[in-house]
């Protein structure tokens, strides 16, 4: 009787685990299903916000192919002098001071040229000694275009305002005849600037209508007050060159102030004038062949 009894009981255990075994599987999650009743991961914690990257021009060339001047991208300073290259010469006699120069492709003259620094020794931020740059270029009948860019640093490097009243920086041209004392002044364009890298880049420019036979001279003076000044991209250009006909539309004229000659310039022409040509060697056929 007790074998009886415990048998139904058997079974009933069996059918209800197979009950429940099947009612598991039949009411199982799969896989596919588990991926979309999981919620999302919770999103990241934001990183470090990065700087905007600017996009800023970077023309090919320095100036326009037109140029008057032999090196507007500064290319032969510390390698050859002579006609056509930039000389400079601390302001009031014929000491000579040794230009450096920068590439930036944020600058005026992008990528077609280099940047000139004039960072006189013992310059402070307040006080710095005068120089002048300078070099010389082919004339004509005109009339010409002459512009330049610059800008100013404290003596870290660091971009500050340019005074534009000429007490930081002074660019003229000068007549290249011996007899002549005629200087022309450019002037602040103040509708046109450009600023990149926290630096901003002043244009100076001016027109010169009347003919320069003899040639002339591109003269930058910097003054006392301290810092240090860039300079870039540098042009001379001539409505007589036909090949030029693009640069003749202007939509309107600075004409630069006439003026006399100073007697520190004419010692800096002297000197420029003065000093014997330096070429640099050509490469050994060796290093052409490769």
């Amino acid at each position: 009787m007790n074998e009886r009894k415990k048998e139904p009981t058997m079974k009933l255990s069996l059918i209800t685990a197979a009950t429940l075994t099947a009612l598991a599987l039949g009411c199982g999650v799969s896989d596919e299903e588990k991926k979309l009743d999981t919620p999302p991961p919770a999103d990241p914690a934001p990183a470090e916000t990065a700087p905007v990257r600017k996009l800023v021009d970077g023309p090919a060339l320095s100036t326009s192919p037109v140029n008057l001047l032999a090196d507007p991208g500064f290319s032969l300073v510390g390698r050859q002098q002579g006609y056509g290259s930039f000389l400079a010469f601390y302001d009031g006699g014929s000491e000579r001071f040794e230009l450096a120069t920068t590439l930036d492709s944020r600058s005026p003259a992008g990528f077609g040229g280099a940047v000139a620094l004039v960072r006189p020794a013992k310059a402070t931020d307040k006080k710095s000694q005068a120089v002048t740059l300078l070099t010389s270029f082919l004339g004509g009948s005109g009339p010409f275009h002459v512009k330049v860019w610059v800008s100013k640093s404290n003596v870290a490097g660091e971009p500050v305002d340019l005074p534009t009243d000429g007490s930081a920086v002074k660019v003229s041209v000068m007549e290249g005849s011996p007899d002549s004392n005629t200087a022309f002044d450019l002037v602040v364009d103040p509708n046109v600037t450009r600023t990149a890298a926290g630096r901003t880049w002043v244009l100076l420019r001016g027109d010169i209508p009347k003919p320069l036979a003899n040639g002339g001279f591109f003269v930058v003076r910097t003054g006392t007050k301290g810092g240090h000044i860039h300079i870039a991209a540098p042009e001379i250009t001539s409505d007589e060159l036909t090949v030029g006909q693009a640069v003749k539309s202007r939509s309107s004229l600075m004409l630069a102030t006439a003026r006399t000659k100073d007697a520190s310039e004419r010692l800096a022409i002297r000197a420029y004038q003065s000093m014997p040509p330096r070429l640099v060697p050509a490469a050994p056929k060796a290093e052409l062949l490769d």
